[in-house]
């Protein structure tokens, strides 16, 4: 009986989504065939959220909701005021409400509201660089999206306006708005917002009381974000309670006391700003001269002073720098530092110790005002201005929690940010202060809220988008972490020594170079992002400081592909690292994992110039499977192995691109997903270079054929 009753609900669940999917397809058919004839443009539609197939609320596309239900069921529930989310707008199509067709003598797409677009891109995205308009004709992959609200700023996402070397789509965003807003929407007007005030100089009186009153209502009405100072106090602090000429370094804290410091969070920057070390200790325990402090040092101090604090912890004054056996052992620490600091202040906006956070705004970040005809003879002024973070989908609504997709792709703007280290600083602190170029922004476990915002505040209180499991919250900090940047190789496991340390698998499983062992079979199944697989991500540095089955070999940035319950096909035998130093969480000098499952002996076949990467058998009639595309760990090369005929695939270690080859390679089966037939996914190894017998990671794969697996042979083997 029950099943009857479930197929009867899943046969009225799909008639639903096909009548859903049939408005759908009708609304978008009606406002293409109305929507010149109304005036309503088609690209952009004229940066209003009514009457689009796309608007919150109205029938999605069946796939859409199948694809993500949750999704569907929030822009359902959102719907109560106008919203529409476009994404991918050509540049090309809104470059053409300024391209005069010959034949009718009028612009192609005679758009007032897309040729606003275009000024606000000609302001923002010209200079002796870079022009959006050149990369539109030269067919760059340049796009637009437009998130447009009532009574919210409209939002302009724009990617790969600007270059960014270490993000494949670097994004820029801008928010429209009037200053002053009108007491009621003029017609004709884009659909925009009110916004707060930002200010010009971060040493304003304005900034300063945001500081102060955003930490003081945190401590009144945020329980959550409450730091646990028992048990815990800081080896060394900077004492700064008696004012800038009585700065002191102090290193005989009582253990087990509650004392309220900050912790500074910045950009080394290639310099060496001063520096606490063997010979020193003893000076800077006497007296800290704060007019040799770098610029990032003194601002840290001054805001420890606003806000009351008697103590501040510097990385560079309070670890000894060059007592190798104190910075493990401070490194080790570093997360509790983090973690307990009543306040973190970010300096994000400082690329190195010499430039201050507390100084005027850069005019990049300055509000630019432009004149739009709402009607003939009329015009109104709309406010422009760089977004110091990149918006959240609408979708979320006022929920931006983390361990999302969103959390770990969008990052906030300023040079900090790109920084490795920087990650688990600002991850692990229960409240910080974001001194970012665009505005100084405040985030606890509650909620976040910047100068320039006005309330409501977005809520980054865990779960409140589902809950999400602790492999997922893992694979999700290690794609943001992986996304920034390090200077020194040896730093790549240190640097996320201290989030490692407070995830739930530290009670159940072990630690192995940036993977757990409870679920170690799934985190194998890391992928490199795109973007350089042409080039060698392992260098001999990070050949020495990981085993290659571990995401710290790579020099980029890597990601898990979603696996719908997967089922593992294959087993762990063992499972070791050799850890260098004190931290069980740190730098390691290599590794093994023993693995039993079926393999397949394949042709692996390289096309660096048409980043295309295959693997394909030998069947059993002589003819060839089908090309399997997959994700590798770099550029490859053809490696030979002693006493055996022809090569085999292996990581290329050396500084220049890949070239075109063919060789041999492994396929090693991990899970198989039952999505139709192509739904095993694993490994591609190769021969370890450095280690006879053994095998070396050099790329993953997913949507095998089930043939693969079939005709492979169960075996062990050992990945270096």
């Amino acid at each position: 009986m029950s099943s009857l009753f479930d197929s009867a609900k899943d046969f009225a669940k799909g008639v639903r989504l096909a009548a859903d999917t049939a408005v759908w397809a009708g609304n978008t058919v009606s406002r293409h065939i109305k929507g010149g004839r109304n005036g309503i443009c088609l690209v952009c539609n004229n940066l209003q959220p009514y009457d689009h197939e796309e608007t919150f609320g109205r029938p999605g596309a069946a796939w859409k909701q199948m694809r993500d239900p949750q999704q569907a069921a929030r822009r359902k529930e959102l719907s109560s005021v106008p919203t529409l989310e476009l994404k991918e707008i050509s540049t090309k199509k809104i470059l053409e409400s300024r391209e005069i067709d010959p034949k009718t003598g009028r612009p192609k797409n005679d758009c007032k509201y897309c040729r606003l677009l275009c000024e606000i891109f000609d302001a923002f995205f010209i200079d002796e660089w870079m022009s959006w308009i050149t990369e539109t004709k030269n067919a760059m992959p340049i796009k637009v999206g437009l998130m447009i609200r009532e009574g919210a700023p409209l939002i302009v996402n724009c990617w790969n306006f600007t270059y960014d070397k270490w993000f494949q789509n670097a994004r820029v965003d801008l928010e429209l708005y009037m200053d002053p807003m009108p007491p009621t929407p003029i017609p004709g007007a884009p659909t925009m917002g009110p916004t707060g005030i930002r200010a010009t100089d971060v040493r304003s009186p304005e900034c300063i009381r945001f500081m102060k009153e955003s930490i003081g209502e945190c401590c009144r009405e945020h329980p959550r974000c409450a730091v646990q100072l028992v048990g815990f106090t800081p080896t060394r602090l900077i004492y700064v309670g008696g004012g800038k000429d009585v700065l002191k370094l102090c290193d005989d804290l009582p253990s087990g006391e509650s004392i309220p410091y900050s912790a500074l969070s910045h950009c080394w920057g290639g310099g060496k700003p001063l520096s606490l070390t063997k010979s020193t200790l003893g000076s800077l325990k006497e007296h800290i001269n704060f007019a040799e402090l770098p610029a990032t040092f003194q601002d840290a101090v001054t805001v420890t002073q606003e806000l009351g604090l008697e103590y501040v912890w510097i990385d560079s004054l309070c670890i000894v720098q060059d007592d190798k056996t104190d910075w493990e052992k401070e490194a080790a620490r570093m997360g509790s530092v983090y973690s307990r600091a009543f306040i973190v202040i970010s300096g994000a906006s400082s690329p190195n110790p010499s430039t201050p956070y507390l100084r005027p705004r850069e005019e990049e970040w300055l509000p630019k005002r432009f004149n739009f005809p709402v009607s003939p003879g009329i015009s109104i002024p709309i406010t422009v201005r760089q977004r110091h973070l990149l918006a959240a989908p609408l979708d979320q609504g006022l929920l931006e929690p983390p361990f999302t997709s969103s959390w770990a792709t969008l990052k906030k703007v300023g040079p900090l940010y790109a920084r490795g280290w920087c990650f688990q600083e600002s991850f692990l602190a229960s409240r910080i202060l974001n001194f970012a170029p665009g505005a100084i922004i405040f985030e606890c476990k509650t909620h976040r809220k910047s100068e320039d915002q006005l309330p409501p505040y977005p809520s980054t209180i865990p779960g409140t988008l589902g809950e999400v499991t602790p492999m997922k919250q893992w694979h999700m900090i290690v794609k943001s972490y992986t996304s920034r940047q390090l200077t020194f190789t040896s730093d790549k496991l240190p640097a996320i020594a201290g989030a490692a340390t407070i995830m739930p698998q530290i009670w159940t499983s072990r630690y192995l170079a940036g993977l757990w062992s409870e679920t170690l079979l799934l985190d194998l199944l890391w992928q490199v992002m795109p973007g350089r697989a042409h080039l060698p991500l392992m260098t001999k540095e990070h050949e020495e400081n990981s085993p290659t089955w571990s995401w710290a070999s790579m020099n980029w940035g890597v990601v898990w592909s979603p696996l719908s319950s997967p089922e593992l096909l294959a087993s762990v035998v063992d499972a070791q690292t050799t850890v260098v130093g004190v931290n069980p969480y740190g730098q390691v000098s290599g590794g093994t994992v023993t693995l039993r499952g079926r393999i397949k002996y394949c042709q692996l076949s390289a096309e660096y110039h048409k980043n295309e990467h295959w693997v394909y058998y030998k069947k059993s009639d002589g003819s060839y499977s089908k090309k399997q595309h997959f994700r590798t760990d770099g550029a490859l090369v053809a490696g030979t192995i002693p006493g055996q005929a022809g090569t085999f695939a292996c990581r290329s270690r050396l500084t220049t691109s890949g070239n075109a080859m063919e060789t041999q390679a492994i396929f090693l089966c991990i899970a198989r997903c039952h999505w139709l037939r192509s739904d095993h996914v694993g490994l591609i190894l190769g021969m370890s270079p450095k280690f006879p017998g053994r095998m070396e990671r050099v790329g993953a794969i997913s949507n095998v054929p089930r043939d693969w697996y079939d005709t492979g042979e169960e075996t062990t083997v050992t990945i270096v």
